[in-house]
């Protein structure tokens, strides 16, 4: 009853605080709540239990903040940055055309209203400020090990990302619009109204967070992409597998339509998938120590040479 009584508690905090001050979107500020989530949950539990759910987290919680505070050396260095190239390489896979271009002028209203399904792209490109979060806390839950394999690949992902964007940074199809190399323009759409609504907690995490040199490879829709990975083998439904393959179809399309990604961004952050998801099993097998096999066994099965 205590610990019932304690994730209810846990719980009004939460929405009142998301009601009053919108979805925690600061690094720490998320951590914290993630964290006193997690030891509400196993309140029943010694406090050496909630101290070890501290320092599991803490060093995960430091990476993340470093990444964030690393994330605008791009315009230190001077590296130039990369407006043409997306726009190109966008006209070559599609003919000529640009999606953001051609996406915004089939489904923009020319009145400048939102068309009835904002709010739905708002709330697809709104969960990757939470769910990979989320999901960490789960799998924390469940099962350490299993937290532990989605966390070495967040950070992975996160960090080779971090790499390109100091090395190529690259400008999204709304600047180069502003800038004058899409001669079309190109409004930010994807969130919860970028004008067209009141409340925007999009917009307030752009306004905070935002990197205007980062787009290549689209983390957005490659965190996307790990979370339904991670999530895949838990779900054996096919009904609940088709949502779980729509999501990131979802997210792709809010980020190219929404003026915040090209559709190469998109093709790189898949692959940065799967050179994290390499790296991370090659880490993997090579700590995982090889089985013990007796004397008795081997001479049982011997090995074919």
């Amino acid at each position: 009853m205590v610990r019932y009584a304690v994730l209810v508690l846990y719980v009004v905090a939460l929405v009142v605080t998301i009601a009053t001050k919108g979805i925690p979107t600061d690094r720490t500020y998320q951590a914290a709540w993630l964290v006193g989530g997690i030891v509400a949950y196993r309140i029943d539990r010694p406090w050496r239990a909630h101290l070890a759910v501290i320092l599991d987290w803490a060093p995960l919680i430091a990476a993340l903040v470093a990444y964030d505070l690393s994330r605008g050396i791009a315009a230190g260095l001077g590296m130039p940055v990369r407006v043409t190239e997306p726009v190109n390489a966008d006209r070559w896979l599609f003919g000529g055309t640009i999606p953001t271009v051609w996406l915004q002028q089939h489904l923009l209203p020319a009145d400048g209203h939102p068309p009835w399904w904002t709010m739905l792209t708002g709330i697809v490109y709104t969960t990757h400020l939470v769910v990979p979060w989320v999901l960490g806390a789960v799998l924390y839950v469940r099962s350490r090990p299993a937290w532990a394999r989605y966390i070495r690949r967040v950070l992975v992902l996160s960090y080779l990302g971090l790499a390109t964007y100091i090395l190529f940074p690259e400008a999204p199809p709304w600047y180069a619009s502003s800038a004058g190399v899409i001669g079309e323009p190109v409004r930010r759409v994807a969130g919860f109204g970028f004008g067209f609504v009141p409340l925007d907690t999009s917009t307030v995490w752009l306004q905070a967070h935002g990197n205007s040199v980062a787009a290549m490879p689209s983390l957005h829709f490659a965190f996307t992409l790990l979370v339904a990975g991670a999530i895949w083998p838990c779900v054996h439904r096919r009904w609940l597998r088709a949502i779980l393959t729509l999501y990131p179809l979802a997210m792709a399309f809010t980020l190219v339509y929404g003026g915040e990604h090209y559709v190469v961004d998109i093709l790189f952050g898949v692959l940065y998938v799967v050179i994290t998801n390499l790296v991370c099993r090659w880490w993997e097998r090579r700590r995982t120590p090889p089985p013990v096999v007796s004397p008795d066994a081997a001479e049982e099965h011997p090995v074919a040479v």
